[in-house]
């Protein structure tokens, strides 16, 4: 991919089955194969790493939806390939779909998983992966893999960061499927909504995010994931310094005036 920064939706990789728009600071990515459930191929796998990657290097774009069509999230892997890969093409497939899982956490704009109907397999591990993720009453959860005699290595990390390691154990041992609310109560996602609310919440959560400070945002995910793997205390002194960085930009600046003088802040993005 070109090193150039895209300028619109219309410089983004093309990919087939994948689509994105974007609207008001949010840039919409979505799923489409619908006969095989939006099942990902490895092309599949790059386009979204790559979309994802491309997307952050957009101003106008705050916040990244990632979704499904046709009331399916997506259904995984298609498995149809595995039996005719040689040891080559496994390892590029697998390699493809952690550069995928570790795409969200690489980049600086939020990311928010969209959930309606399946999201079995890597469907999973990407909503793991995700920072946030809204699920859509009656959705489906799970790592399946075991029941086709394999074992979900790769998607364990991202869902051991989400759920943690007992109950990411438990869903890749069993192979059993969740529900929306149980996957709630994981904490494999932050809401669940019913179909008839579901666009309006997904639009406002993404609109809050749009609405912010960019360059708070992108200043707190990339301070939030460097702390994830850190030790508490080293954590903790180094959040200090990023509130220090924070609480000197401009947007802080002004959103505290605003906040002391009950005016809406104008955010610069510095």
């Amino acid at each position: 991919m070109s090193h150039t920064q895209p300028a619109s939706a219309a410089d983004l990789p093309q990919v087939e089955h994948l689509s994105c728009a974007i609207r008001d600071g949010v840039a919409e990515i979505r799923v489409s194969r619908p006969e095989r459930r939006n099942a990902f191929t490895n092309a599949m796998y790059r386009g979204l790493s790559d979309m994802l990657v491309a997307l952050d290097r957009i101003d106008d774009v705050r916040c990244i939806i990632v979704r499904g069509s046709n009331g399916i999230f997506t259904s995984g892997s298609d498995i149809r390939h595995f039996l005719d890969m040689g040891a080559a093409e496994r390892d590029s497939h697998f390699l493809l779909v952690a550069d995928m899982l570790t795409a969200p956490s690489r980049i600086s704009k939020p990311v928010i998983a969209a959930v309606q109907g399946f999201a079995l397999g890597s469907a999973t591990g990407l909503t793991a992966a995700c920072d946030l993720a809204i699920a859509e009453e009656g959705s489906t959860f799970g790592l399946p893999e075991v029941a086709v005699g394999l074992w979900p290595c790769t998607l364990l990390p991202a869902l051991i960061r989400a759920v943690g390691a007992r109950k990411a154990y438990e869903l890749a041992v069993l192979g059993e499927r969740i529900d929306a609310q149980q996957a709630l109560a994981a904490g494999l996602v932050n809401r669940v909504v019913s179909a008839a609310d579901f666009e309006t919440e997904l639009a406002r959560m993404a609109g809050r995010i749009a609405g912010s400070s960019p360059v708070v945002i992108q200043m707190g995910k990339r301070a939030f994931q460097q702390a994830l793997d850190t030790e508490f205390h080293t954590a903790t002194r180094f959040m200090g310094q990023v509130m220090a960085l924070n609480s000197a930009t401009e947007d802080a600046h002004r959103g505290i005036s605003a906040f002391l003088n009950r005016t809406k802040p104008e955010w610069t993005g510095k």
